[in-house]
């Protein structure tokens, strides 16, 4: 499974967000009021524990994660980091 994938999966079925289950890849998950900040919060904790990754503080801004792309890009680089460490 993709990883947009993964996390779009968690988004629908653990924080039980979208519209009948389906989240576009490029929808505005904060300003259409997918998730908000307990969701972020959650998220958070989910991408760190499922990828094996740390989002740092200076990470967390909203355009990381506006959307699915947004955050699967975040990740990916997160992941694609910490295989070179």
């Amino acid at each position: 499974m993709k990883t947009i994938d993964r996390i779009r999966q968690f988004i629908v079925s653990d924080l039980q967000a979208g519209v009948g289950g389906t989240i576009a890849d490029d929808d505005s998950l904060i300003d259409q009021g997918i998730i908000d900040s307990f969701g972020i919060m959650a998220l958070l904790g989910f991408l760190e524990e499922r990828f094996d990754v740390i989002i740092d503080g200076d990470e967390l801004l909203p355009e990381n994660f506006a959307t699915l792309v947004a955050i699967s890009a975040l990740v990916e680089k997160k992941v694609g980091i910490a295989a070179l460490d």
